[in-house]
């Protein structure tokens, strides 16, 4: 039985009777075509226990995925038993922003077709995000979603961009014209907002700091935006001492990296800070 909630999915499952067991951990899973991170945490202090994170040379399919996702969640995992909570970000391109006035669930399917390349038995799943008044329609990973089902029971999850539209709706409420660049392996993703409004979500694939330049600059000519007024918060793979940093420095001057208590303090540089939002 499928349960919606607020924000992301709730998969639940009926209950029966087990081991009785003490379980402490939350696991959060970012899962991707390319890429798998994984964070065990202490849900109390938000403590990191232990992090894990592959890339993959080539795109995996849906059911590569969800073979993959089992050999590195046990090798990852020492007992099941004792994580009591799940979240799973589902990071793909398979989304669509839809404002919540035109939002009908029946129709899900049919928002996406127009950027999404749907097949036969596809099914949407969709994020309510209020700080917007819209919803994020997306595909899900149904065999992942199986597989985790089968081995923790009801588990919440999100789409990536959800996650990232939302903390860049905290930090619009600090300055009146904002963007938040979340930097990843080859790609960035790019939320703008003007008098504390959506203006503007996507996600660029790069391969230099010029191409960087290139989608901002071509983003906020596009959308008539002055990027002299507005204020960037740059989070994810970045640096001050980065190329990327220093080149976007030199053009622009209100831009600043988001400086993470927990990150700093687990002295772990790899972790998505997207990743502990959910």
């Amino acid at each position: 039985m499928l349960v919606q909630m607020e924000t992301g999915q709730l998969l639940t499952m009926p209950s029966r009777e087990i081991k009785k067991i003490e379980p402490s951990n939350s696991l959060i899973l970012k899962i991707g075509t390319k890429q798998f991170s994984f964070v065990l945490e202490n849900p109390v202090d938000k403590d990191i226990i232990d992090f894990y994170d592959v890339n993959f040379d080539n795109p995996l399919n849906e059911n590569e995925i969800a073979k993959e996702l089992e050999i590195r969640l046990k090798k990852f995992l020492k007992d099941f038993r004792n994580v009591f909570k799940v979240k799973l970000i589902v990071d793909n391109n398979l989304s669509t922003l839809v404002p919540k006035s035109l939002f009908d669930k029946k129709l899900c399917l049919e928002y996406l077709k127009y950027n999404v390349r749907l097949i036969k038995n596809d099914s949407a799943s969709f994020d309510n995000i209020e700080e917007i008044d819209g919803v994020n329609v997306y595909l899900p990973y149904t065999n992942v979603n199986n597989y985790l089902f089968d081995n923790f029971g009801a588990f919440n999850y999100f789409h990536y961009s959800t996650l990232f539209i939302k903390e860049g709706v905290k930090y619009s409420q600090k300055v009146k014209n904002s963007a938040n660049l979340n930097f990843r392996e080859n790609c960035f993703d790019i939320v703008i907002f003007k008098n504390k409004k959506l203006m503007f979500y996507n996600s660029f694939d790069i391969q230099t700091k010029e191409d960087v330049l290139y989608f901002i600059l071509s983003t906020f000519q596009e959308n008539k935006l002055k990027l002299e007024k507005t204020h960037f918060l740059l989070s994810g793979k970045i640096e001050e001492n980065d190329d990327v940093f220093v080149f976007l420095k030199s053009f622009h001057r209100k831009i600043s990296i988001l400086k993470q208590e927990i990150l700093i303090s687990s002295g772990i540089k790899n972790i998505d800070s997207v990743m502990l939002c959910a």
